[in-house]
């Protein structure tokens, strides 16, 4: 009866809500079966209420299929109208109570009927939780208890016949598959979890404008490569690039134009160094660039192909656009502190030289 459809299709669709909620939606799960329940049971009451006219004529029983049908057929269309979940859930388990409860009363135990009680508790934990579910098989199962206390001397014993066979089958089956569709809803809400978690990450260090690295990941960065350095005597090279002029350009053309600049600039950086080295933008119109296992003649090299990149780059409004660059190579006495400090001051010392020539 439950089956997550693969494809994109006509059931798939009507499932969903008209493909409102997605795999990665929490509930997403919830909707499915919700949705499945309701257009069952709404099956189940037509067949049983032609069958009940064909067979018995008996009008109590046709009309109770058809009313469960009808209130069915009536959740389904206000849920897919709404999207209210919590209320559609609330109604499919009064029908699904209504179902089972004049089942036992007007079966009791013949043909082994008490048998679908059993996959009542996980259908209501499922659709209300774990509190109203509680609630639900509770309230549900002290009637039934107090029913066969006071009826039970009435009853006759149960024949095991074709019926009894389909009875514990088909509550069986059900259980069996409310159980396999709780397990496969819990294992797509953990796969959308781990999505988002890692979607949080990368939010979570990664500059919002350019798309670089943030200030975070880059001193988080800088703390691993240099306790390498101390342990394994590993080096690695920084360059601190600084925007010229910026200021210049954001009053004369304008904040946007600015940006603008920040992400041509970002895209030429990453392009002009190596996969392994880290960029990030460490605030403003600065960024730090991080090269692992490079000493001073690599680092300079990398500086100046990103100078070059950037002095041969047509910006937008042909504005022209330098920057500067100062490098440090770490080495066993360097701080983190001490090794930004060089670059700083090698940056700014090429800043002031351009401005004196």
């Amino acid at each position: 009866m439950v089956v997550l459809v693969k494809n994109n299709g006509i059931l798939n669709k009507f499932l969903t809500n008209n493909n409102k909620y997605e795999k990665d939606d929490p509930d997403y799960g919830k909707v499915y079966l919700l949705n499945t329940f309701l257009i069952t049971i709404s099956a189940i009451c037509a067949v049983f209420g032609i069958l009940n006219i064909i067979k018995t004529n008996y009008p109590l029983f046709i009309l109770f299929h058809i009313l469960i049908m009808l209130l069915s057929i009536l959740t389904i269309i206000y849920f897919h109208r709404t999207n209210n979940i919590r209320i559609a859930s609330t109604l499919l388990v009064i029908l699904a109570t209504f179902l089972i409860a004049a089942f036992i009363y007007f079966v009791k135990n013949d043909h082994f009927g008490l048998f679908w009680f059993a996959a009542y508790p996980p259908f209501t934990y499922f659709m209300l939780g774990r509190k109203k579910g509680r609630i639900a098989t509770m309230s549900l199962g002290i009637l039934v208890f107090f029913y066969i206390i006071l009826t039970y001397k009435e009853w006759k014993p149960a024949t095991f016949d074709y019926i009894s066979i389909i009875n514990i089958f088909g509550a069986s089956i059900i259980l069996i598959l409310l159980i396999v569709f709780y397990e496969k809803s819990k294992k797509q809400a953990e796969e959308a979890l781990v999505i988002k978690n890692n979607q949080l990450h990368v939010m979570s260090i990664t500059d919002r404008l350019t798309g670089l690295y943030n200030r975070y990941k880059l001193d988080e960065t800088l703390y691993e490569l240099h306790q390498k350095s101390k342990n394994c005597e590993k080096s690695f090279s920084i360059i601190i690039a600084d925007i010229d002029h910026f200021k210049y350009v954001n009053d004369t053309y304008g904040h946007q134009v600015g940006d603008k600049v920040l992400i041509s600039i970002s895209n030429l950086i990453s392009s002009s160094v190596k996969t392994i080295d880290i960029v990030g933008r460490w605030g403003g119109e600065e960024f730090l660039i991080i090269c692992p296992d490079t000493d001073y003649s690599g680092i300079k090299s990398i500086a100046k192909t990103i100078e070059t990149n950037i002095s041969n780059y047509k910006f937008e409004n042909y504005i022209t656009i330098s920057i500067s660059l100062g490098v440090a190579v770490c080495d066993k006495e360097s701080t983190i502190d001490s090794l930004l400090h060089m670059a700083d001051k090698n940056m700014y010392e090429i800043k002031e030289n351009r401005k004196k020539s």
